[in-house]
């Protein structure tokens, strides 16, 4: 797919280790541009690895031709990882999506304000996965599949 990728806006932020950008990409009589293709413009256009470029909020024209949005370069991966949101992560793979659904974490939310004392824990600790840690070890394997490389 052909598209110009035209940036404005291009700031370097230093204390979050990379470069924000507003993206105007230009595409007549074509669709929309897929996120992975306008990375992979940026990081050639900015001399970057793809896996550290962040796309998001593209928004089409009406009409089209033209479409909007944000990219993000960051310095190195460790910077993506620690700067990044963590639904953009989840977005992208980088760590797992939640397990469970929003119904049983609500069930278990009106169970817990109908008990009290040891029931109490029994019934938070039977659905409860400590996610920070789950979260941390996948950022870590993440990483370590770059340092080989």
């Amino acid at each position: 797919m052909t598209f110009i990728v035209k940036t404005r806006k291009v700031l370097l932020n230093k204390l979050l280790n990379r470069r924000q950008l507003s993206v105007e990409l230009l595409h007549p009589n074509k669709a929309t541009p897929s996120q992975e293709s306008v990375v992979k413009e940026l990081a050639s256009k900015y001399k970057a690895d793809e896996r550290n470029v962040v796309v998001y909020g593209l928004r089409t024209q009406f009409g089209g031709n033209r479409t909007t949005g944000f990219a993000l370069i960051y310095d190195t991966q460790q910077y993506l990882l620690k700067f990044e949101p963590k639904f953009r992560l989840r977005r992208r793979g980088i760590i797992p999506k939640r397990d469970g659904s929003r119904k049983g974490w609500k069930e278990v939310k009106s169970k817990l304000k109908k008990t009290r004392g040891s029931e109490k824990t029994k019934i938070y600790m039977s659905r409860k996965t400590d996610k920070r840690e789950v979260i941390r070890a996948q950022k870590e394997t993440y990483l370590k599949g770059f340092v080989g490389k």
